[in-house]
């Protein structure tokens, strides 16, 4: 297996949508709706998509955006990360945090941050293997 990441293209957005429902279990998105909003997400230049592929096919991708915040220069957020389940543990994920990490160092940007949700314990223990800490709890409203 030879496995590159780089930033994901038009063509790939099946495969992205594919992950995302499947892999992080947001079965009942619609899938125009997805594509539309990763063709926006291209358009605007604080998102960017990498995907790990092999032999032309997707294996998965990480989803980021930079911002700046009040108390820091910036962080990086991983919006999103999945792996297909089939290639999972074969370090495609920590392929893809290290990406993420060098995107953040070729912005200037010293932080990494991201969300997961309380019943993805595997997720978090990958997470924390790869030197992530826990630090804060999120909260959600829908409005």
């Amino acid at each position: 297996m030879q496995i590159s990441i780089r930033e994901a293209r038009e063509s790939d957005y099946f495969a992205i949508g594919n992950l995302v429902k499947k892999e992080l279990g947001y079965g009942d998105i619609d899938f125009n709706t997805l594509i539309d909003r990763l063709k926006q997400m291209e358009l605007n230049g604080d998102h960017t998509t990498f995907v790990a592929v092999d032999n032309g096919q997707v294996l998965g991708f990480i989803g980021l955006l930079k911002y700046i915040t009040y108390e820091i220069d910036g962080y990086v957020r991983i919006l999103a990360m999945a792996v297909l389940q089939g290639q999972q543990n074969n370090g495609i994920g920590s392929e893809l945090l290290l990406r993420a990490e060098q995107y953040a160092r070729q912005n200037n940007i010293t932080h990494i941050m991201l969300t997961s949700d309380q019943k993805r314990l595997k997720a978090h223990a990958f997470y924390e293997h790869n030197g992530y800490i826990k630090k804060s709890y999120g909260f959600f409203k829908n409005i």
